[in-house]
């Protein structure tokens, strides 16, 4: 998480091509979510704005849309866009800011941002508005919100490609639709844009490959989650008790309030039970980055009272990566590092 004072074109599009978003006015990037204690990966997204080529579905768009009136000006949130907001909202099933104001702006007055805005008029009624931030070659898409009497028109998706049209015009060379996150399908609708253009970002390369050369083997916490299986069973095979758990508050760092703090973002560790009146916590993670094994030496900065109801998930404090203490490809070279601090 990062909360520049100002930021300018050149650097918002160094952040966007190493997979960082704004959130408000920050600016953060992650490799995992959970929603109701359910955690997912998230995968980076971008659509490469060379020439266009034909695209039945944008005719379609058009063509049901043909009606209605849209403008494309700087960004300035109305009262209008705030009761559309609110129809909005009511519709999705996440949890999202209680206002427009506040999902772009959070509690500042002004935006750091170059900021605009996308509005469809049905006469004179405002029915759907899209926001999207302009760097100096590239452009990422902020909010798209609609009525939902107008659900039929498809406007998510339509504002969508008046977004490619506008940065198209403006010679930019990409757009970042923001993230998927595979097996929670609110956001499948992405995988739609201009699917022989968008790009993911390959987490272990951290290079923009082709969407279509995704596949679901490449999910980084299932990836971890199966590294941290094998050695569960390794260790427990050497008779030294370990657990593998979920981490609640892995995003802790996307709060201001904690930057700097060098918390643990690992959503699954494996925890190797320490000796008796020990204050430490010794975790293996996996990283999919370097592609190794760490053991980790954390302590809680907080002790929380707070309880996920889920045996697999670790809640009750949040931990601080103190030490790491051994990074190795293969788990086997870890044992005698671990049972030297165990």
């Amino acid at each position: 998480m990062r909360s520049p004072v100002t930021l300018a074109g050149a650097e918002l599009d160094n952040y966007l091509s190493r997979g960082w978003f704004r959130m408000r006015q920050n600016i953060f990037t992650t490799s995992f979510l959970q929603f109701d204690n359910c955690f997912y990966s998230v995968i980076w997204l971008r659509v490469a704005l060379q020439q266009e080529q034909g695209d039945k579905k944008k005719t379609r768009l058009h063509k049901i849309n043909a009606a209605f009136r849209t403008e494309i000006k700087q960004a300035d949130v109305t009262p209008a866009h705030e009761e559309l907001y609110q129809a909005y909202r009511k519709t999705i099933s996440f949890e999202v800011s209680s206002s427009l104001q506040e999902l772009l702006l959070g509690t500042e007055s002004y935006n750091r941002y170059d900021t605009y805005e996308i509005n469809v008029y049905d006469g004179e009624v405002l029915i759907a508005a899209g926001f999207f931030d302009l760097g100096n070659s590239s452009a990422a898409g902020i909010s798209s919100i609609y009525h939902p009497d107008y659900r039929k028109h498809s406007l998510g998706k339509y504002l969508i490609h008046l977004k490619l049209e506008f940065c198209r015009q403006q010679h930019l060379k990409y757009f970042y639709p923001g993230y998927l996150v595979p097996g929670y399908k609110a956001f499948d609708y992405k995988t739609e844009i201009e699917r022989d253009r968008l790009e993911y970002l390959h987490l272990p390369s951290r290079q923009w490959l082709p969407y279509r050369q995704f596949s679901t083997d490449l999910h980084p916490l299932d990836t971890m989650i199966a590294m941290l299986q094998h050695a569960k069973n390794f260790f427990q095979n050497q008779n030294i008790l370990c657990s593998l758990l979920y981490y609640k508050f892995f995003d802790a760092n996307l709060d201001p309030g904690f930057y700097g703090n060098e918390l643990l973002d690992f959503p699954v560790f494996l925890y190797c039970y320490p000796l008796t009146g020990s204050f430490d916590y010794h975790l293996i993670v996996f990283d999919v980055r370097d592609g190794n094994y760490h053991l980790l030496q954390c302590s809680a900065v907080i002790n929380l009272d707070y309880h996920a109801g889920v045996d697999d998930i670790f809640s009750s404090g949040l931990l601080r990566v103190d030490k790491d203490l051994a990074a190795v490809a293969k788990i086997e070279e870890l044992k005698p590092v671990l049972v030297h601090y165990l």
